[in-house]
């Protein structure tokens, strides 16, 4: 089970040696990752950690499953290479490219993140333009939704409405909207329903049947985002499940693509099939949905 303590919403850079492939074996096989970096303290169950491989490129991404912890007799580093390893916290790999992704650099600095080359070898904490720089690599496509990670995914967002519930410069009111908007409810909902009128893929126009599912995930979306009725589609919802999970994800014109990664037999066994005269998107539904196609879909494509 994952640590019930407050959770972080940080990203951190891990960089693996060339010559440490070994190393990173045992950090699959123990879910573990060690550092030397006194940083490393402030690591917390929910963070993103991004494996930078020397020489090589951006290797993998993690997320993180305990907060640190200095190793003990009882719970020993792993990795048998003499180092000094002053903090360990559990991972699980989410995301593993097939080859390392290699931006190159200019002026000692990353090309499209802007890190400083000196800083990936540092166990930096990144900054928010620099995790999104870095997300573009990896996106979202599909990680293994087992009940541990969809029990994360819960707890953070659990977090984050807590959040909301004690922010002072909002309304009682406006609280009460915003986190009704989580589950698809309230002023959300209504002004979904002033947007969409069915099921993109079904069809269905009996509401009460259908979801209103956020484009912009709830807790990545600011506040006016997560009550924005552009931000959101009626789906049935086995849709909206495929659409949520980033299994699918919707063109300008109102056509949708799967994932390479999803079995036919699930689209064959819901009866999904192209609609037959699709709508096209308004264009401030459209920026939502970009979103969606770089960050829950799959990754961006890099030039």
């Amino acid at each position: 089970m994952v640590s019930d303590s407050t959770f972080g919403d940080n990203a951190w850079v891990g960089a693996l040696q060339a010559h440490d492939v070994a190393n990173w074996e045992i950090c699959k096989e123990y879910g573990l990752w060690g550092t030397g970096s006194s940083a490393a303290r402030s690591v917390r169950t929910g963070d993103d950690l991004f494996i930078w491989k020397s020489g090589s490129g951006w290797f993998a991404r993690c997320i993180v499953t305990s907060d640190a912890f200095s190793p003990s007799s009882n719970q020993p580093e792993p990795w048998h290479d003499g180092r000094n390893y002053k903090w360990m916290f559990g991972i699980r790999v989410i995301k593993e490219n097939d080859e390392p992704y290699q931006p190159g650099s200019t002026n000692n600095r990353q090309n499209i993140t802007d890190i400083p080359n000196v800083r990936l070898s540092q166990f930096p904490r990144l900054k928010p333009e620099e995790r999104q720089a870095v997300v573009s690599f990896f996106g979202l496509t599909n990680p293994p939704m087992d009940e541990q990670f969809e029990e994360i995914e819960r707890m953070l967002d659990d977090e984050h409405e807590r959040e909301m519930l004690q922010r002072s410069d909002l309304s009682p009111r406006d609280v009460e909207q915003v986190t009704m908007a989580r589950r698809g409810q309230g002023t959300f909902r209504s002004s979904v329903e002033r947007i969409e009128v069915s099921c993109r893929i079904t069809g269905l126009r009996n509401k009460q049947h259908l979801r209103a599912s956020h484009i912009k995930p709830w807790r990545d979306s600011v506040d006016f985002e997560k009550v924005d009725g552009h931000n959101g589609l009626l789906l049935s919802p086995h849709v909206d499940h495929l659409f949520d999970r980033g299994w699918i994800k919707f063109n300008d014109d109102g056509f949708f693509e799967t994932s390479r990664r999803l079995d036919p037999d699930v689209l064959r066994s819901w009866r999904i099939e192209q609609p037959t005269s699709p709508t096209s998107f308004l264009p401030r539904q459209v920026e939502y949905l970009e979103y969606h196609r770089e960050f829950i879909f799959g990754p961006k494509k890099l030039e």
